[in-house]
């Protein structure tokens, strides 16, 4: 029979709002249910209904979204929210309970720590159980103190080689080396830093408003496109770097440093592609200051899509190399996210990455200080957590035939690196995509897009700091 504090987990959720009657029903109904070991919390029974897709991160996120702010269950219902969300992130990397116990038999971690670690853990995961992430987590995130850890690597290095040694040895090297790469991505990172107050703020921020973020906008009007390297566009560029200095020198926050801040240059600029119908050129250059060089790229085109006024706009170089590097003979691009089309992949896109973070987003931004001077104005678009979506490729059916998976470069806004940096910071996901048909003919993203998209953006972090993303290897 089911634990009845299992059952009273569930009846939680349905009392919190969190589940409907009728998911309550289908838990009830599950063929695991009366199986489960004792839940810890109604979190843990949110997250183990979301990894057999009883409920939907999405459906979980409009159930919080439907509770009134006001009625007495509000915040525990948030709390259950967001505690299911890190409770299924890792379930994601196979940090169970089954893992625990694996570590625990291999007497790895004592019965005390075991006992503390099922409480933090999901009771089952998305992956197969990883008894080296999970002793990795232990070690950097859970109740596994890092000297006893250290200890237990003497212990296990000392042993003889007998059989379950070999296994000891295995999951205590790989746990270790996925603690250096997470204290490696760490150190890259402080590196980092301080390069960037070594190298002045203004390559900093021209990096984050050139490369990632949307900068400013700047009009002239010649009838015709200008050339990428053209007298005209030089000139804005040449502006809009002069207008970047001031704006850092404006919110520096050590106004009475003696550090200089320098201009910085653009050079090598060249033509992507054009973009024949819609009279676009996309452009790439390198931006040098110092001994400092970062590539950077803008658009040019019509104010309006008639109109003679045209206008330089800062772009993201991933998404310019895309979208303007693969044209036909007229212009037109190779790639349209077909059978889909391009309009639906990215409503699909867009509606399936709206709760992905959104639990953190209240947080990461306040942790962000204010910094802009409103010198340099930023496309509304691209302030979007989703900026640019561009396909990479030719979409492909899947073998089972249930939908088609599509290369694309997305423009995301990351909410963390911005808190981690001050200002505004955006990433270029690079990844595979499945879009599913639905009943009435639409689109939306396949059942594995929240694992693939975080998966993705974790890549894209790790890359942009200079750090390899480690193999979390059985």
């Amino acid at each position: 029979m089911t634990p009845d504090a299992n059952l009273d987990a569930f009846r939680a959720l349905l009392n919190q709002g969190l589940i409907s009657d009728a998911q309550h029903g289908a838990v009830l109904a599950h063929p695991e249910t009366a199986a489960l070991p004792p839940l810890p919390s109604p979190a843990h029974a949110l997250a183990w209904m979301r990894v057999r897709g009883l409920v939907t991160e999405a459906e979980q996120n409009a159930a919080v979204d439907r509770i009134d702010e006001d009625a007495p269950h509000w915040d525990d219902a948030t709390d259950t929210a967001i505690d299911a969300d890190d409770l299924f992130e890792l379930a994601e990397q196979g940090i169970t309970h089954e893992a625990v116990e694996s570590l625990c038999k291999d007497s790895l971690i004592d019965a005390e720590t075991r006992d503390m670690a099922l409480i933090e853990t999901p009771v089952v995961g998305t992956v197969p159980a990883s008894p080296i992430a999970t002793l990795a987590w232990l070690a950097t995130e859970g109740p596994l103190e890092r000297e006893r850890f250290d200890a237990l690597r003497a212990q296990v290095a000392a042993e003889p080689a007998f059989a379950t040694a070999v296994e000891r040895v295995r999951i205590v090297a790989g746990a270790q080396a996925l603690i250096e790469a997470d204290e490696q991505a760490v150190k890259a990172w402080q590196a980092r830093q301080k390069r960037t107050s070594r190298i002045g703020a203004l390559k900093f921020a021209v990096a984050v408003a050139v490369i990632g973020g949307g900068i400013g906008w700047y009009a002239f009007a010649p009838a015709s496109v200008p050339a990428c390297d053209a007298a005209s566009t030089r000139k804005t560029l040449d502006s809009l770097m002069r207008r970047v200095s001031m704006d850092v020198r404006m919110r520096r926050l050590d106004p009475d440093a003696g550090a200089v801040i320098e201009t910085p240059t653009v050079g090598g600029m060249r033509e992507v592609g054009y973009r024949k119908p819609e009279r676009i050129r996309g452009c790439t250059a390198v931006m040098t200051q110092g001994d400092s060089r970062e590539p950077m790229a803008y658009t040019i085109g019509p104010t309006e899509p008639k109109g003679d006024d045209m206008v330089v706009r800062g772009a993201d170089v991933a998404i310019v190399e895309a979208r303007f590097g693969n044209l036909d003979a007229d212009g037109r691009p190779l790639y349209n996210a077909e059978p889909i089309g391009r309009e639906a992949m990215e409503k699909a896109f867009r509606e399936g990455a709206a709760p992905l973070g959104s639990a953190r987003t209240a947080s990461a931004a306040r942790m962000r200080p204010r910094t802009d001077s409103g010198l340099v104005r930023k496309d509304p678009n691209r302030s979007r957590a989703i900026a640019e979506i561009e396909p990479t490729g030719p979409c492909r059916k899947l073998e089972d035939g249930t939908g088609h998976a599509c290369p694309l470069v997305v423009e995301y806004n990351d909410s963390l690196m911005s808190a981690l940096s001050g200002s505004d910071s955006s990433l270029p996901v690079k990844g595979e995509f499945t879009f599913v048909e639905d009943d009435n003919g639409g689109w939306r993203v396949g059942d594995d897009f929240a694992q693939t998209f975080m998966r993705k953006v974790l890549e894209a972090r790790m890359g942009s700091i200079g750090v390899p993303n480690p193999s979390l290897r059985q």
